[in-house]
């Protein structure tokens, strides 16, 4: 019901961009965009081998910068938002959240439109070679027979947990190989690769807690140790250090951005579909709450494009309130 209303809302901004864009000028501000996986192709995604999540394939990630750039948009890293985005210009931000080794398809692309990507990784799967829960559950209850829709929910309801308490439940539901990744698909970078990866100029890498911790579970030193040890993992196996963060499924409070702050991290991302107006700088408010936007395959990728530009988006706005109906009903 939710994905029906959700594709409903979305095909209603489509039509609204379209009007907007024809008779305002778009304003100049900056666009975050999240990805998750990468694939090469529909047939990837049929393998069930991950939850699928946007579905992005590198022919929709060409599409994606190619439309952008044909709109005068300049793409920007992290370091580019602390060294200013003045008035006067469009800029938008890539980003891709986990640590996905498929995401170094993205790499060519990237190189081919000389533009940079963020890439936010939770370290211990890296270190540790093991699987994303979310992938776990979607494999095992789709080769259960169990329908989309109460994957969905299974997911949404393990999310109150901790990523360990996760985990551990998942291993006595299917097993102790469960966790282990079972190809290029759904692994995650070792801490070669993702040296190597790192190396291009066109990759900057960003903290995305040791363990994909959903921070507002967690305790105050519980969120110190998660963050720091990303910190201190991707310094290890990169030598660099991460100047930003984003939160595991976007939750965050003040006292989670306090800590991060106290590790050294300066920008934060949401999962908030929303622009950031302009000047940004360091000393801008809100620059650890920023949000993004997340392409999806369910939808032409270039009418989601249009549709972003637009200064009116209803979708965000039935996002919030459904959130906000589920934080209710999980608190009853």
């Amino acid at each position: 019901m939710v994905g029906a209303i959700q594709n409903l809302i979305r095909g209603a901004d489509s039509a609204v961009a379209r009007l907007y864009l024809s008779f305002f000028k778009e304003r100049d501000a900056l666009m975050p965009f999240l990805f998750h996986s990468l694939f090469r192709n529909e047939r990837e995604i049929a393998m069930n081998v991950v939850d699928p999540l946007q579905r992005t394939t590198v022919a929709q990630f060409r599409q994606f910068i190619e439309y952008y750039l044909g709109h005068g948009y300049r793409f920007v890293s992290p370091a580019d938002l602390l060294a200013g985005l003045e008035p006067g210009g469009k800029y938008a931000l890539i980003s891709f959240d986990d640590g996905y080794y498929n995401n170094t398809l993205a790499v060519p692309v990237l190189k081919e439109f000389g533009v940079p990507a963020v890439f936010f990784i939770s370290t211990d799967h890296v270190q540790q070679n093991k699987c994303y829960w979310w992938d776990v559950l979607y494999r095992e209850r789709i080769a259960q027979g169990a329908p989309e829709r109460q994957i969905y929910r299974e997911a949404i309801a393990m999310k109150s947990l901790k990523t360990a308490e996760i985990e551990q439940e998942l291993l006595a539901r299917f097993g102790k190989s469960a966790l282990t990744p079972r190809g290029d698909i759904d692994r995650p970078f070792s801490p070669t690769e993702l040296k190597d990866f790192a190396a291009n100029p066109q990759v900057h890498l960003g903290n995305h807690t040791a363990g994909h911790a959903i921070l507002t579970n967690y305790s105050p030193q519980e969120i110190r140790t998660q963050v720091q040890t990303a910190q201190d993992a991707l310094r290890e196996m990169t030598g660099a250090d991460a100047i930003s963060i984003a939160y595991p499924n976007g939750a965050h409070n003040d006292q989670v951005i306090q800590i991060c702050n106290e590790v050294g991290l300066k920008i934060g991302f949401t999962v908030r579909p929303e622009k950031r107006a302009l000047p940004l700088s360091p000393s801008t408010p809100g620059l650890m709450r920023l949000g993004r936007f997340t392409p999806h395959g369910e939808m032409p990728i270039l009418a989601q494009c249009r549709t972003y530009r637009s200064d009116v988006l209803i979708y965000g706005l039935f996002r919030d309130g459904y959130l906000r109906l589920r934080r209710g009903q999980t608190a009853q």
